[in-house]
């Protein structure tokens, strides 16, 4: 989370992180296997979700 907070707003350090936007969302990797969803609120970041690939999947399709 720290990662993302600090990278967020500098394009060029988000390649590391993968990160991606998900409309009204945001995702980003955490390691190998983790990825987190967030979203801007004002000046802060909200962190919603952390989990797989197959798991943001299912976080993300339940939302709807």
């Amino acid at each position: 989370m720290e990662a993302a907070r600090d990278s967020f707003g500098f394009p060029h350090w988000h390649t590391g992180l993968g990160l991606r936007r998900i409309p009204p969302l945001m995702e980003c990797r955490c390691g190998l296997d983790l990825r987190l969803i967030f979203q801007r609120d004002g000046d802060e970041l909200v962190f919603h979700f952390c989990g797989t690939h197959d798991e943001v999947r299912r976080f993300l399709k339940n939302r709807d």
